[in-house]
């Protein structure tokens, strides 16, 4: 446990620090006389790193005896912010994360951090006198010709930081420079701190205040009673433990996180929300304050730096009690936490995929330990992780196996494909039952929701006479159509080119579009049923942040009849008019090569299928798809996720997949194919010599090439580390990290650790 309070003179602080210093990520500096009694832990101050001033977090006290080297200690320049910005639950959290995920200290402060937050303080060179005056010309007459170079610059400008005259000038030589000028008073240098700007309340969603009063809460159920029960205990007592709330789509597990959060409010304790997607959050904050009367605060990416930075500080201050956010908020700085939430746990947002790739269930359940209070997984679907801890007993299932109001699960039907061959379709994307029944549910003034998870028009486009698929130059993948500005488009790197005419490599035009994609769902719709309001909600569509709301707005008011989209629409959204859902090809996620397969596609149609007949009316689901007997489809046809575990473990247990075995996967990525392919076996070489002699020796996998080899005109290689026992994994990792090390030496060469990964692709 960090220690707490104010900083005696005798004292030394130790500082987190944002950039690459040691191992441990922090440095040791001497509190100023005038900051004793200010400073604490938790708080943000500006220190000097070699030449730069740069934003920590102070995170402990030292004494002076247990330094080598006092003498060299450097003193904190200034607090930055009077509050507290780090819990010690959240300075606990951030060392353990950068320990599990196998993350330098740095990069995971940095990762925690807002923007507005992590800041360096910049030199600012300005004009001290007129440039013009007699005095000034007098000493400027002896200024060499890059010296006199330098200050016209400056003087052109008025002012400019050192940063940007080192981008312009000789950097060995500038500093030399700017000590002349400042001698001879031609100019001045400040520090400049960084900025703290301040937002206005109601330039963030959901923080505005009630203008009604709150509605009465429903009747709940008898299981909803019981789950309630169960976590209010927790919350009293207060005690960590982790329960897994299994209900299906509509039963009811919002109500529950609602009286729960309630309880933990009662008794002055705060509450951490979270939620997969951003279009959830809005939903989701309109909920509580309808509720009941409270302040509530938003992190998620849709928020511009300083919006994130107002927030931020609004929950470090203390001023809100309950936060609502998506995979960042985990790290939100609540203090005396009495409930943490995470819906939609199995959701794979919450696994992050850039810079250090944590999981924010895990972290979540991980920082719940640390502040004593309960945490609840809410899912129709949980994940097979979450679910094999609860037969094992360490979490506690809280089952809502029946919708609200003991409105009826939709009717599943699964329609066939292999069967259009022999068949008189006169559409290619619609079987005659979906036809039907899109233009039934139309004409009965309902909601159709059409679900397909691949964006664009085509996957790609052939040529017919010479077999050219255009490829995108960076990434080993098919270029996707766009029909929307004919541009074809890499969803990997971003590249772009317009469609062209004719074949680039035989020069005939015969290129043909392979594959559908939500544009081409929308056109037949459009085909269908000429007078329906439709739309499409995918990324292409939902660019803007929005345009996500505007579009869910509509919805959610009746003012569109058929929404197209990928798995955004697949999430907890409540539209209670939806009585029919289509799903265009299931069996899209199901071949791709990956372990978790099944268990996506089993989760994605139980999940879009939720949405239909949530209000009054019984909902219809089809189900296209190429392979109708797969269980993972007739599981979630049949609303059984028992069987679909129940089998999927099996196999998981016969091949050694998590749940059963933790997994690390080694990306070694870099421009040249033979350097990366030397890498990636010498690396292997240097694990295996570390795992010699252990007792239980994980396994290893590779080196081998990633499933899509290249992605940015970067090469890249994996190793695979398996092993039932996590601690083994990471000594493996721990005693090779000098191999790890290695990518900082070699040129060219980048090594990507993701600890428990989701994406292998």
């Amino acid at each position: 446990m960090l220690n707490a309070g104010n900083f005696s003179p005798a004292a030394l602080a130790v500082v987190a620090i944002p950039i690459p210093v040691n191992p441990q990520g922090t440095l040791t500096y001497r509190v100023p006389e005038s900051l004793h009694a200010r400073l604490t832990p938790g708080q943000c101050v500006l220190v000097p790193v070699g030449r730069r001033k740069i934003t920590g977090i102070v995170i402990d006290k030292q004494s002076a005896g247990e330094l080598t080297a006092p003498e060299k200690v450097k003193d904190i320049l200034a607090i930055l912010d009077e509050d507290v910005v780090f819990p010690t639950d959240l300075l606990d959290l951030w060392q353990w994360a950068a320990e599990y995920y196998c993350a330098s200290p740095a990069d995971m402060l940095n990762t925690i951090l807002p923007r507005d937050l992590r800041g360096e303080s910049a030199r600012v060179v300005r004009l001290k006198t007129t440039p013009s005056s007699p005095s000034a010309a007098d000493r400027t007459q002896h200024l060499s010709d890059a010296e006199r170079a330098l200050f016209s610059f400056i003087q052109e400008r008025k002012r400019s930081t050192v940063k940007a005259l080192q981008r312009r000038f000789s950097s060995s030589s500038l500093n030399k420079t700017l000590e002349k000028l400042v001698a001879l008073e031609l100019v001045e240098i400040t520090e400049h701190l960084p900025q703290r700007r301040h937002w206005p309340a109601s330039a963030v969603m959901g923080t505005s205040a009630r203008d009604e009063e709150p509605a009465s809460p429903p009747t709940l159920s008898a299981a909803q009673e019981h789950a309630y029960i169960q976590v209010a205990t927790a919350i009293r007592e207060p005690a960590f433990h982790v329960f897994l709330l299994h209900g299906v789509a509509g039963s009811g597990k919002t109500e529950v996180y609602l009286r729960t959060a309630q309880d933990a409010l009662r008794h002055g304790r705060t509450v951490l929300l979270l939620v997969p997607e951003i279009g959830l959050t809005h939903q989701l904050v309109m909920h509580i304050s309808h509720r009941f009367e409270a302040d509530v605060a938003v992190l998620h990416s849709g928020l511009v730096g300083s919006a994130r930075w107002r927030e931020w500080r609004r929950i470090a201050r203390g001023e809100v009690k309950i936060v609502v956010g998506v995979r960042s908020a985990v790290f939100a700085p609540l203090a005396n936490l009495g409930l943490i939430v995470v819906d939609e746990e199995h959701d794979t947002a919450y696994k992050q995929e850039e810079g250090v790739r944590y999981n924010a269930r895990d972290l979540a359940i991980m920082r719940g330990k640390l502040a004593s209070c309960p945490v609840v997984l809410g899912s129709a679907t949980p994940s097979l992780e979450s679910y094999a801890h609860s037969q094992a007993g360490r979490y506690t299932v809280l089952e809502l196996p029946e919708r609200v109001a003991s409105r009826q699960l939709p009717r599943v039907s699964i329609v066939d494909l292999r069967q259009k061959t022999y068949g008189k379709w006169t559409n290619k994307i619609f079987s005659p039952v979906l036809q039907e029944a899109l233009l039934a549910n139309f004409h009965a003034g309902k909601q159709s929701l059409l679900f397909l998870n691949r964006r664009g028009y085509a996957s790609y486009l052939q040529c017919q006479l010479c077999g050219t698929v255009l490829s995108c130059p960076q990434c080993s993948v098919a270029l996707t159509f766009h029909l929307q500005g004919r541009v074809l488009r890499c969803h990997y790197c971003g590249f772009s080119r317009h469609a062209p005419e004719a074949c680039p490599q035989c020069s005939e035009p015969a290129l043909i579009g392979g594959g559908l994609g939500t544009e081409q769902v929308e056109e037949a719709v459009h085909t269908c049923l000429p007078h329906a309001r439709v739309a499409r909600l995918d990324r292409d569509s939902a660019g803007h942040r929005s345009t996500l709301a505007r579009i869910l707005k509509a919805w959610s008011k009746h003012e569109i009849d058929v929404l197209i989209g990928t798995q955004m629409i697949a999430k907890g959204y409540d539209v209670p008019h939806v009585t029919l859902v289509g799903v265009i090809l299931a069996d899209l996620s199901l071949h791709l090569p990956d372990f978790r397969a099944a268990e996506r596609t089993f989760q994605l149609l139980t999940q879009v299928a939720g949405r239909a007949g949530r209000g009054q009316e019984r909902g219809q689901v089809i189900i296209q798809t190429y392979v109708p007997d797969h269980y993972s489809i007739r599981c979630a046809a049949r609303h059984d996720f028992t069987r679909f575990a129940t089998q999927e473990l099996r196999y998981r247990k016969q091949f050694g997949y998590p749940p059963f075995t933790r997994m690390v996967n080694i990306r070694i990525e870099g421009r040249e194919e033979e350097k990366v392919q030397e890498v990636a076996g010498w690396l292997v070489q240097q694990l295996q010599a570390c795992r010699h002699g252990q007792t239980k020796a994980p396994v290893i996998l590779g080196p081998a090439p990633a499933p899509i080899e290249r992605v940015k005109n970067r090469i890249r290689w994996q190793v695979l580390l398996k092993d039932k026992d996590r601690a083994s994994l990471h000594t493996l990792l721990k005693h090779s990290q000098q191999a790890l090390l290695a990518r900082q030496r070699i040129r060219g060469i980048r090594t990507l650790i993701d600890v428990d990964p989701y994406n292998m692709l």
